[in-house]
């Protein structure tokens, strides 16, 4: 079990550049907690209290964040190796940001706080890896504050679906009303479809009802940025 558990914990960031000493004392003293969870099930809800650090170890889960006053939600498609808002751990309000769903079968390696506490206190290198986590969410916030929105629609739309996303790449979903969007970007109803319909014929998007499926967000990122940084 243990040698099982040590592979395990190799593959996970916090773990990376732990001796094997190192590992074994935390598999001896730290209660970890293998669960898995049905399709549909939903593993943590937004606004829930974060109580545990979690990694998916299999599976793929979506987050999807509902805006205040309900105007919106955005969802993510995640995979493995994945650890849930490790930054949601502490602070004023120690929350889930997003509802996480189980997209078939998911398995997952959860830790209470209490025994996280020992381990950041105890291991140095497991305590930077940690901060450099925290650091990597702080430094993504702060670039999102101060990037220069674009002028022209195009690009602000592009930047207002980057700044929702925890990472810029994978399928993303905005659930929202073509008007409620439109008015979101300060513009027309007419000129937001026109894109939106433009970018479903590039095959880069779907649209539904209410709902704007993003294949390969990456793909319009790396788009926009070519348009502002051009090649020589």
């Amino acid at each position: 079990m243990e040698y099982t558990m040590y592979n395990t914990l190799l593959q996970l960031p916090l773990f990376q550049g732990m001796s094997r000493i190192e590992l074994s004392e935390i598999i001896e003293r730290t209660k970890f907690h293998f669960v898995k969870i049905e399709a549909g099930g939903t593993v943590f809800a937004q606004g829930e209290p974060c109580t545990k650090l979690a990694y998916l170890l299999g599976g793929e889960l979506t987050a999807e964040t509902v805006a205040p006053y309900g105007t919106f939600s955005f969802v993510e498609v995640h995979d493995t190796p994945m650890m849930i808002e490790p930054y949601s751990l502490f602070g004023r309000r120690p929350c889930y940001k997003a509802t996480y769903t189980a997209q078939g079968e998911v398995s997952l390696l959860t830790i209470d706080k209490q025994y996280l506490y020992g381990v950041l206190d105890s291991y140095e290198v497991f305590r930077m890896n940690f901060f450099n986590q925290l650091s990597a969410r702080a430094e993504q916030l702060h670039e999102r504050v101060w990037s220069i929105t674009p002028q022209q629609l195009e690009g602000r739309l592009i930047h207002f679906i980057h700044s929702l996303c925890t990472t810029p790449r994978g399928t993303k979903i905005l659930c929202v009303k073509m008007e409620d969007l439109a008015r979101l970007l300060d513009d027309t109803r007419l000129n937001v479809s026109h894109i939106l319909n433009r970018w479903q014929a590039e095959g880069l998007i779907a649209m539904r009802r209410k709902e704007f499926l993003f294949y390969k967000v990456e793909f319009l990122f790396d788009r926009e940025y070519k348009r502002h940084c051009p090649a020589g």
